[in-house]
């Protein structure tokens, strides 16, 4: 795909989010998109998504932290995609009818920068990622089907479209959090109080450190870096899971806090 292409391309996906309308296009759009040409794509969008209107990129997401979800979406491994200011919210926002368009939920924890972590020396590690988080929330992801079959995009077509992302919903801060044991803390999404998928924090790339460091030498080698104050979706314990209707969702670490929406 040439810059043109990749250019046209983008100007689509943006118009078609602007517009809130399913993007019946993307699948076949992107059949023959690689992953560094999906990154250029989405790097597009975000400069039309942010150059008018006074929104801005507020941060990054890491996605398909497991090999299970990435893997059959033939990408080579985890990715990552932005977030936009619009979209970060605080816990017990209500969502009113017309986005997200079919809204999914997935329990994360959120990170806030404290400051830049450009390249130096050395990659970053999970311990050394640390000392530049200033907070660390119980949060949750809402995710939307921008697609109608959204099982007919493909990874490079989903990186392409920041993987799903609506919005960054902000809840219980994590005291302490330094002292948590990442891989062995508990997560759950429920929706009308059942739970509707549950998994420890290992299955994020085994620990939400371990994915945030990831994510940092990842955006390093695409040319970009976290900054201070971005906030970051570490990744889900569970893939996402699509609501059937209006109501109350919930996302919830055991022993720490939760974060919960509201869909009309």
């Amino acid at each position: 795909m040439n810059a043109q292409e990749i250019s046209v391309l983008a100007d689509r996906i943006a118009e078609f989010r602007r517009a809130r309308i399913t993007m019946d296009f993307l699948a076949g759009a992107t059949a023959g998109l690689s992953e560094e040409e999906a990154y250029q794509v989405q790097f597009a969008v975000h400069d039309r998504l942010t150059g008018t209107g006074g929104n801005r990129l507020a941060g990054w997401k890491v996605a398909f932290a497991v090999p299970a979800q990435y893997e059959p979406l033939k990408l080579s491994g985890p990715a990552f995609a932005g977030i936009y200011q619009d979209g970060v919210r605080q816990s017990g926002e209500v969502f009113t009818e017309g986005w997200p368009l079919k809204a999914g939920i997935e329990c994360e924890m959120v990170a806030r920068m404290a400051k830049d972590a450009t390249a130096g020396n050395e990659p970053y590690t999970a311990e050394s990622i640390q000392g530049y988080v200033s907070k660390l929330y119980c949060g949750m992801e809402v995710v939307e089907n921008r697609y109608g079959d959204v099982s007919k995009v493909g990874g490079p077509g989903r990186i392409a479209d920041d993987v799903l992302q609506a919005a960054c919903i902000i809840g219980t801060e994590i005291k302490d959090w330094q002292k948590l044991d990442f891989a062995t803390v508990q997560g759950r999404s429920e929706f009308e109080g059942k739970e509707i998928a549950a998994g420890p924090g290992a299955n994020v790339m085994g620990g939400a450190m371990i994915a945030l460091a990831w994510l940092a030498n990842k955006l390093i080698g695409h040319g970009k870096y976290l900054k201070a104050g971005d906030v970051v979706l570490t990744g889900s314990v569970h893939p996402p899971q699509f609501l059937p209707g209006p109501g109350k969702a919930r996302t919830e670490y055991a022993g720490l806090g939760s974060a919960e929406i509201i869909v009309k």
